[in-house]
């Protein structure tokens, strides 16, 4: 598989971000934007979750907007029903809807889609020998080590990719996540602030991937994505991958 990395592209409206290179060896793996959907407000527009209160109708649009622009079965979509804990589930051949709770999904099944919705927390997308991974990295999955769960799980692993979070500049913690991350060895911005983006790509590093892409935008400084800390209700954007 080539060195990864992210592109962004536009279509019908809405943007979505993809690896063009793992996408010819064989791996689908992309980020929606909030912008180019149904959804009114306070999910403008493009909210991909079910849980907020959005209209069901919406949200099945955009799901399946996104899925034309990134090129996937919105039909063999997994999602998980995300707790912030470091569960992972294996999605099964047939997978497509809810496959329980979960903050991480695995497959070695083809055209199968793992997604993961978030509004802060970094999205893993990691592909391996053992098929593929897709985990939701909150500060708690982050402090757990779900993400070297998902490396062990598809292991050994060819690349990975972290999609957009809170940044270090807008994510204000207490001390319980600061003392948290100290015991998983995570790097931390000061005393009160840390940056998952930042955290996830150390963990990959640590637990040996050897090509990482991340896409270093903030989630709560601009208006491109969905932020929880910054407007309270709001949507969830989309990661996903597939092995093809």
């Amino acid at each position: 598989m080539p060195s990864p990395s992210l592109e962004r592209r536009s279509s019908g409206g809405l943007r979505v971000w993809i690896d063009p290179g793992a996408l010819q060896a064989g791996v689908l793996v992309a980020f929606s934007e909030r912008h180019g959907g149904v959804s009114r407000a306070p999910f403008h527009s493009l909210n991909l979750g079910g849980r907020a209160g959005d209209s069901p109708e919406a949200v099945g649009a955009n799901r399946a907007f996104v899925a034309q622009a990134a090129g996937f079965d919105v039909e063999r979509l997994a999602l998980t029903r995300q707790v912030h804990g470091v569960e992972l589930r294996r999605a099964a051949p047939d997978a497509g809807g809810m496959v329980g709770e979960a903050d991480g999904l695995v497959t070695d099944q083809a055209g199968v889609v793992l997604g993961i919705l978030s509004a802060d927390c970094a999205a893993v997308a990691i592909a391996g020998a053992g098929g593929v991974a897709l985990v939701h990295a909150g500060w708690r999955g982050l402090a757990g080590g779900i993400i070297e769960r998902g490396v062990r799980a598809v292991e050994p692993v060819r690349a990975a990719w972290v999609g957009p979070a809170i940044g270090a500049c807008c994510y204000e913690v207490g001390d319980d996540v600061v003392q948290a991350w100290n015991r998983r060895g995570l790097p931390v911005a000061d005393s009160s602030h840390v940056d998952p983006r930042r955290a996830a790509v150390a963990e990959l590093r640590t637990a040996g991937v050897p090509a990482v892409a991340s896409l270093d935008e903030c989630t709560a400084c601009g208006d491109n994505f969905f932020s929880y800390r910054r407007d309270g209700i709001t949507g969830r954007h989309g990661a996903f991958i597939s092995p093809l």
